[in-house]
């Protein structure tokens, strides 16, 4: 994993650099965390999982204009944290933070038990991601049920067998590509119900 160092603007802010590239706006991290956090309007779930933590202003800008949500934040660097709490140490019974390296951490964490059960939005915040991005877009597609291994829990969870399912692609599931095989195994017609609606929306 690559070093992060910090770097005060004028503002007297601590500024995450990794690969000398800024985890967010060096002159204006509030602003660009307001615009990101305006940009999804009304939220449609009390639970947001934000995939990377960077600096943390767009955490902190969705937290003021959402005062009632719960947030997760899932990111793979340890040393982002001290400094977040740090900086935003007035959101620390309302935001929680957790450290994935890869998809495994993520599948086998009370975190994503939350996020199916609760139906929780997944959100993203690219600009934070640096050279992190295949770990972090990994984390988002399991977050968001498009790996193998994600389609796989939500299979078992819908009491569905995928033991006898590959796909060529073994980081991203197209929902097309399941239709042949969820028709083919034992399972609830309710629950391929599902499937096939989002099949028909995907072609749409």
């Amino acid at each position: 994993m690559n070093q992060v160092r910090f770097s005060q603007n004028n503002q007297d802010f601590l500024i995450p650099f990794e690969d000398e590239q800024s985890l967010c706006s060096f002159t204006d991290p509030q602003g660009e965390g307001l615009r990101w956090a305006y940009s999804f309007g009304a939220l449609p779930s009390n639970h947001i999982v934000i995939i990377g933590l960077g600096a943390g202003f767009h955490v902190a800008a969705l937290a003021d204009i959402h005062p009632g949500i719960k947030i997760t934040v899932i990111d793979n660097r340890e040393n982002l944290i001290p400094i977040f709490k740090a900086q935003f140490a007035d959101l620390e019974n309302r935001i929680e933070v957790l450290l994935a390296g890869e998809a495994k951490d993520l599948l086998n964490s009370e975190a994503y038990f939350e996020i199916v059960e609760n139906r929780s939005f997944v959100l993203s915040f690219f600009e934070c991601w640096g050279s992190q991005q295949d770990i972090l877009s990994g984390l988002f597609a399991t977050a968001t049920g498009r790996t193998l291994e994600s389609v796989r829990f939500h299979f078992a969870d819908l009491k569905m067998d995928l033991k006898a399912f590959h796909v060529k692609n073994k980081n991203m599931i197209n929902i097309i590509e399941l239709l042949p095989e969820i028709d083919s195994i034992p399972g609830d017609p309710e629950s391929k119900q599902v499937f096939r609606i989002l099949g028909e929306l995907a072609q749409s």
